[in-house]
């Protein structure tokens, strides 16, 4: 710094500190403001380029965090404070493979390998690694054996491994260590709930909302084990966190596992009424456009596709989209909310199919109202659902899906303009295994 004179030196020094006091009270923008204006005055200082990408991550800029590290790393390449925040960038940005060697170049030495080491899990386990992720995090914790967020990481890694003994031993760790994470108290709900410890999973429940967990995931999930008041459908992104992590191995579980009928059951249904329009009109023998409603990896698909002239998907989760289209038979697909896709779709069709979808949605008013609009005049609508007891519209169970009644079925059908073709109990899948029972249900528009 001998080049710069003492009276610029002590100005860009005063934009620094102003910088580091606003970062440090949540003002980002204004902390951006004094970096840049630091470095105007002093270019290159390493500090304040540090600083600069740190808050611009804050700000959800990582391309531009980039570029400032790139400098500090051009003129020091082994600073493991630039490498961890590099890794941030680089997975902020989805590129996964490349934040992880960012992390892999802090060096054990180094005041940000703790941190490194936690991110590295995180990225392990977003890249499908879950043996790699788990190593990481123990590695970790024999550092810092107190480390609460690590250990509730632990834990749903294990469950990934479907080691769920261990896995509630490690959300109970991180319980010890910070009684008040919400999060890991949810996590050991989910396990209690899937044993049937219900009165345990409530209170786990509880405790994650008393402490500002996921409002609408935790209330959820608290209905669903306490026969409380239950939300109108699954939080969507407990939907699309449960299935973009399952979409690898979701037609092999469903399929082999829980022994999964309901496409196979609407395919009949809809078949059925292709040969009885063909042999009352001598009509075509396939029907129209078709729209696979939460299509999921496209297990409908083969078996419509000889029914219909196109078949269309819409779900909300891209790697269960990206499964779908590996089939070939969707001429679109779309990721969305269906009952929103309904409503704002300028396609008509001829046929609506829905296999296993309504088990997230509990009232289905606006999905009907939806599949009257898009539907054409007497195109089908033709779906599956876990069969609830006719005192109750519809039942949030603690499996975490819902069961709808057939009374409320047949109710929303006439009060949407349908009319009721066939509804036919049959057992859908298994669980625990047991068959579940569940209605195939075939409607048609009133023309």
């Amino acid at each position: 710094m001998n080049d710069v004179g003492s009276d610029v030196f002590e100005a860009a020094r005063r934009h620094f500190i102003d910088g580091v006091r606003a970062f440090e009270a949540e003002h980002y923008e204004a902390a951006q403001q004094q970096f840049a204006a630091s470095l105007a005055l002093v270019p290159g200082r390493t500090s304040t380029l540090l600083n600069l990408a740190q808050t611009r991550l804050k700000l959800g800029l990582p391309q531009q965090a980039l570029e400032g590290l790139s400098t500090v790393l051009a003129a020091e390449p082994t600073l493991g404070e630039a490498w961890f925040h590099r890794g941030h960038a680089l997975a902020d940005l989805g590129r996964d493979d490349e934040a992880l060697a960012a992390y892999a170049k802090v060096q054990p030495d180094d005041p940000s390998h703790v941190a490194a080491s936690y991110h590295q899990g995180l990225t392990l386990n977003r890249l499908r690694r879950p043996a790699e992720a788990l190593a990481c995090f123990d590695r970790l914790l024999q550092i810092d054996p107190q480390r609460a967020e690590a250990w509730w990481r632990r834990g749903q890694t294990l469950q990934e491994l479907d080691r769920h003994d261990e896995a509630l031993t490690s959300y109970r760790q991180a319980l010890v260590h910070d009684p008040q994470l919400a999060d890991a108290w949810s996590g050991c709900g989910a396990i209690l709930k899937d044993r049937q410890q219900l009165d345990e999973a409530g209170h786990c429940f509880r405790q994650a909302l008393a402490f500002g967990g996921d409002a609408a995931l935790n209330a959820y999930l608290l209905a669903s084990v306490t026969g409380g008041a239950a939300p109108v459908q699954a939080p969507p992104l407990y939907v699309r966190g449960l299935f973009d992590g399952y979409a690898g191995s979701f037609d092999a579980h469903l399929v082999q596992a829980l022994h999964y009928r309901a496409p196979q059951l609407i395919a009949q249904q809809v078949g059925a009424q292709v040969a009885a329009q063909v042999a009352a009109q001598g009509a075509g023998r396939r029907l129209g456009a078709a729209l696979d409603l939460g299509c999921g990896t496209g297990l409908c698909g083969p078996l419509l596709a000889p029914l219909v002239e196109q078949l269309d998907g819409v779900d909300l989760s891209p790697p269960m989209l990206a499964k779908a289209g590996e089939r070939g038979v969707y001429r679109s697909l779309v990721q969305a909310d269906i009952a929103r896709h309904l409503q704002q779709t300028a396609e008509r069709y001829a046929l609506l199919v829905a296999a296993d979808v309504f088990i997230y949605i509990g009232a289905l008013d606006a999905v009907f109202e939806g599949a009257r609009r898009v539907l054409q005049p007497g195109g089908l609508f033709c779906f599956s659902v876990e069969r609830a007891d006719d005192a109750q519209d519809f039942v949030l169970r603690p499996s975490a899906r819902y069961a709808q009644s057939r009374r409320y079925l047949e109710a929303l059908a006439e009060r949407h303009g349908f009319d009721v073709l066939l509804i036919e109990e049959q057992p859908i899948r298994e669980d625990q295994r047991q068959p579940v029972a569940g209605l195939i249900v075939t409607l048609q528009e009133r023309a």
